[in-house]
């Protein structure tokens, strides 16, 4: 019995080290798919933890969460994916990517839409605010799950 000892300390720090090695939470993101579970604070949070490690665990796996996320009428106007990865390169919403830190403001619902403001830290230190318009959407294949409409970028001193 006391042969086995060695093994089985060996085999519980293994599970512990595995289990707090791990990659971060905002991994998880990356399989997220709308669904009606999700209120509008989840959305807006899988969408910008996705965003931070856009590039785990391929090139550009981020923006495409994000994009699941994206409401029919957010894609009529963003265009297809290869699109919108462009769209997030753009200077307006490069900040999203592997930004360093994210505050969530409170959610705001009406009916079935929703706002909430989200500040940004860029690995270079700027803080950037964006305000994300959600709503609750109507048909298939999403029927009843929240999903984004819309971002813009705000002046912080409107945030």
């Amino acid at each position: 019995m006391l042969g086995r000892q060695p093994g089985l300390v060996f085999t519980v720090a293994a599970v512990f080290l595995a289990l707090f090695t791990a990659a971060p939470a905002q991994s998880t993101s990356h399989g997220a798919f709308p669904g009606p579970e999700y209120g509008p604070a989840d959305v807006v949070r899988i969408q910008v933890q996705a965003l931070s490690n856009n590039d785990v665990p391929y090139r550009n796996a981020g923006i495409e969460v994000a994009f699941r996320f994206a409401s029919p009428a957010n894609k009529r106007v963003t265009g297809p994916l290869w699109r919108f990865i462009r769209l997030l390169y753009d200077p307006t919403y490069r900040p999203f990517l592997l930004h360093k830190v994210a505050h969530f403001g409170q959610v705001d619902i009406e009916g079935s839409e929703a706002t909430q403001t989200v500040i940004l830290t860029t690995a270079e230190g700027q803080r950037v605010g964006y305000v994300f318009r959600l709503s609750k959407q109507r048909g298939a294949p999403c029927k009843a799950c929240w999903m984004t409409d819309g971002v813009w970028r705000i002046d912080l001193r409107e945030a």
